[in-house]
C-alpha cells in the first residue's frame, strides 16, 4: 500500500518537474513574472533555462523510479535531498531579506511538504525486502 502511494507521489512530482522545467526552458519570462521577478536582465533567462533542463531530466528520472521505487531507491533519496535543500535555501534567502515571502514562501512550504511525504513513504525493512524479490548471488549454490 505504501509503495503505491510512493509511486503516485513520484508521478505527481515528476509531472510538476516536467511542467515547471518546460516553462523554464520555453517561457522563462513568464515564470519570472509568476514568481514576482519582473526586472531581471535578459541573460538570466539562459541560466533559468538551464535550471529547466535539470528539472526536466529529474522528472524523467522520477518516472523511471515510479515503476519500481525499491529498485530505484536512489531517486527517492534524491527527491528527499532536493526538497530539503530547496527548503533550506528558501529559508536562508528569506532570512537575509533577499526575497519576499510571496516569492519564496510557497516554494519553501511545498519543498518541506514533499520532503516529509517522501520520508514517510520511504520503503524500509521488510517492506523493501518483500518487493525486492529473492537475493541473487554470484556464488553457485550446492
Amino acid at each position: 500500500m505504501k509503495l503505491s502511494w510512493l509511486r503516485n507521489l513520484l508521478i505527481v512530482d515528476a509531472a510538476v518537474l516536467l511542467l515547471l522545467g518546460g516553462f523554464l526552458v520555453f517561457a522563462p519570462r513568464t515564470v519570472e513574472a509568476a514568481f514576482h521577478f519582473e526586472y531581471l536582465p535578459e541573460g538570466v533567462s539562459y541560466v533559468i533555462g538551464l535550471w529547466g533542463c535539470a528539472l526536466v531530466t529529474m522528472g524523467l528520472g522520477y518516472i523511471v523510479a515510479a515503476i519500481d521505487p525499491v529498485r530505484h531507491i536512489a531517486w527517492v533519496q534524491v527527491a528527499i535531498a532536493r526538497g530539503v535543500l530547496e527548503c533550506i535555501l528558501g529559508l536562508v534567502y528569506l532570512a537575509k531579506g533577499l526575497v519576499t515571502f510571496s516569492q519564496a514562501g510557497p516554494g519553501v512550504f511545498l519543498a518541506a511538504l514533499i520532503s516529509v511525504a517522501y520520508v514517510v513513504l520511504y520503503p524500509r525493512g521488510s517492506e523493501a525486502a518483500s518487493t525486492a524479490g529473492p537475493a541473487s548471488s554470484s556464488v553457485p549454490q550446492p
